[in-house]
């Protein structure tokens, strides 16, 4: 039997991800001498501030708000491991980030099965802000399902493959996923009742070409999806597909990050119900909302790291500027489109983010008197450039 040791684990990493600068959680660990055994739990809360130039709640700056509290567990035994993620959210409303169990198959191979992680493009997260962009609200970040994936890597390739037979349930995902009215129904609208679509049998893959240089770290990327469309008021399957390229560049403390993706929904809908229009939503943390049937979304994300002596906790500060479009396949409708500028704020095991994003045609830039923004783009602010600032504090422990 191997003896054990508990450790606190304090301090600051730099890591890839959302913004390639991460603070390490401080973590209460578990950890066997010879250290092939080992439980971590840790976690995060946040408080946010915004000010947004229409009407709404949010019209001028307040008071802090609850934004997140999530756990985090994760743990290896030998060639095991498990890894979850549990948010309780504002509105009293709850998620699950991730939650699976892998096994190393070698050094270059593993599957991971639960709910998983669907890889494509940019992920997870598809921007350096705290203000997600629309990649997000169409399903390309941050996004899980119950299925298993297969992933193989060495120092020139990163390969995943996955299968998800269904989509997670309303009530527990972060990320939004088209999905029926009824699973949406007590968030959605009665205008919404028609679209009954829902994705099943979902194959993704992501296969990712890595070089290194004498000035950073290079990728360059293709992903591919494809899945069941089903309507549950026709019962017929119609097709959903997605197709994307990516890269990701390091020069010295720059990093550029761009994306291209287009995607269909082919849904069978009874007759009268338009087909440029699919709906969307997540755990009802906002109104559930329809996106155009087929585009195409792009993004660019600049990032500068500035490293930080002498100031205390304050080890970085990242500068970044996330843009994203949204092409409509309908020459009617108007494109989408959003820009963050802002900074991250590094001193673990505080971390703090302050950015100004502005956008037209976008849900989250007008809410709901911009509820048509990924579609027809009819509603009060359709087509006017507005505006969010926003500050978000977190604590990790």
């Amino acid at each position: 039997m191997k003896k054990t040791a508990m450790v606190v684990m304090l301090g600051a990493v730099y890591l890839g991800g959302m913004s390639n600068v991460f603070a390490q959680s401080s973590a209460l660990q578990w950890k066997s001498e010879d250290g092939t055994d080992s439980v971590q739990l840790g976690g995060v809360v946040r408080l946010n501030q915004r000010y947004e130039n229409w009407e709404g709640e949010n019209g001028g700056f307040g008071k802090l708000h609850f934004d997140i509290f999530r756990v985090d567990l994760k743990g290896k035994f030998d060639d095991a491991y498990f890894n979850a993620s549990y948010l309780f959210q504002d509105q009293e409303k709850r998620s699950i980030e991730k939650a699976y169990v892998g096994y190393n198959l070698n050094e270059n191979n593993n599957i991971e099965a639960g709910f998983v992680y669907k890889p494509f493009a940019i992920y997870p997260y598809p921007q350096n802000g705290w203000t997600y962009h629309i990649p997000f609200f169409l399903g390309y970040g941050n996004n899980i399902a119950p299925g298993i994936n297969w992933n193989f890597h060495n120092k020139d390739w990163d390969l995943k493959l996955g299968y998800y037979p269904e989509m997670l349930s309303t009530n527990l995902r972060y990320s939004p996923e088209s999905a029926t009215y009824d699973d949406l129904s007590e968030n959605a609208f009665p205008t919404q009742s028609a679209y009954q679509n829902e994705k099943r049998h979902q194959l993704n893959t992501r296969i990712v070409r890595k070089l290194e240089t004498d000035f950073g770290k290079q990728e360059f990327g293709v992903s591919g999806a494809i899945a069941q469309l089903h309507n549950k008021t026709t019962d017929k399957n119609g097709k959903y597909y997605a197709v994307g390229l990516h890269t990701d560049n390091n020069y010295k403390r720059f990093n550029l990050q761009s994306s291209v993706i287009h995607y269909q929904y082919d849904a069978k809908n009874p007759d009268g119900v338009n087909d440029d229009m699919t709906l969307m939503g997540a755990n009802g943390l906002t109104p559930a909302y329809f996106i155009a049937s087929e585009g195409t979304v792009a993004s660019l994300n600049l990032a500068y790291t500035l490293p930080v002596q002498d100031m205390g906790k304050l080890k970085a500060i990242r500068f970044y500027n996330d843009y994203s479009y949204l092409d409509k396949k309908r020459d009617d409708w108007s494109d989408s489109q959003m820009n963050t500028t802002g900074m991250m704020f590094i001193a673990s095991p505080f971390m703090v983010w302050a950015d100004y994003t502005w956008g037209k045609n976008s849900n989250i830039i007008g809410g709901a008197t911009n509820a048509t923004g990924f579609t027809s783009t009819v509603s009060p602010n359709s087509d006017k450039w507005l505006y969010r600032i926003n500050l978000n504090l977190g604590f990790s422990f």
